[in-house]
């Protein structure tokens, strides 16, 4: 039987300790004395993309805000009022969000502001007993910047609920939307919400925890209530359409 002879020892160095195995050296590129030049892409830019900036406000000294500048000369202004500031409700929600930037696009002002209590605002949270005076005064302040455009007045939820008490005690805007308007509470009480006026116009989803389209229809026949079909009180997946509903409706009386 063969035998393989076998692997010679690396040697001690005389401190008794081993040597090292060499490695041999690794090929290594040439380095640039001049890198290469970093072709950056162009960022893709969707085509209905507008350049608009938002301002800060402050709103009769006391409510946080914030105005949406259309890209060219505005041609109108709308109020966007935010849902319940107890379940997260703020100006920076994303449907209201999206409502401004919609609006926007039409190209009007869009005025979001927090109600009392909410955010960078002033006061206490009164739980819908004064945030309706909120809502006068934000459409105060709009009517400031934009003397001579016409108003729209855009709630939702919370916001549609204290949008609806301010036209119910005189308040006049030039149109006005209800978003997912609440016929009942987070609690699953009945919310005490006053008339709504002839041809009022709300946008509902078909599964609305908080008020259907058909339980709306039900409450208030004299309404125009247009129904998101599949869609619950937070219309997610249907935001667009949502938007489409609310800015066709403002467009016809803003232009």
């Amino acid at each position: 039987m063969r035998t393989l002879p076998a692997r010679p020892r690396r040697r001690d160095d005389r401190s008794g300790k081993r040597r090292p195995r060499q490695r041999a050296a690794r090929c290594q590129r040439p380095v640039r004395a001049f890198p290469k030049p970093i072709q950056r892409r162009r960022a893709r830019v969707p085509a209905r993309l507008h350049w608009m900036r938002e301002e800060a406000q402050r709103i009769d000294g006391r409510l946080e805000g914030t105005l949406r500048v259309p890209d060219g000369e505005p041609r109108a202004i709308v109020v966007i009022a935010h849902p319940l500031p107890t379940h997260g409700g703020e100006m920076r929600n994303p449907l209201v969000a999206g409502i401004a930037r919609a609006c926007a696009e039409r190209g009007w002002y869009a005025l979001r502001f927090n109600f009392r209590g909410v955010g960078a605002s002033d006061g206490t949270w009164t739980g819908g007993r004064d945030e309706v005076e909120d809502v006068g005064a934000a459409v105060a302040h709009a009517r400031g910047i934009a003397p001579t455009l016409p108003l729209g007045l855009v709630g939702y939820s919370f916001g549609a609920h204290m949008a609806l008490r301010w036209t119910s005690r005189g308040g006049h805007p030039d149109a006005l939307v209800l978003v997912g308007l609440p016929l009942r509470s987070v609690s699953g009480g009945a919310n005490d919400l006053p008339p709504v006026a002839d041809g009022t116009y709300i946008v509902a989803a078909e599964r609305d925890q908080f008020g259907t389209a058909a339980e709306l229809r039900e409450r208030f026949p004299q309404a125009s209530v247009a129904e998101v079909r599949g869609a619950d009180h937070f219309f997610v997946g249907q935001r667009d359409e949502l938007q489409r509903l609310v800015t066709e409706e403002l467009a016809r009386t803003l232009g």
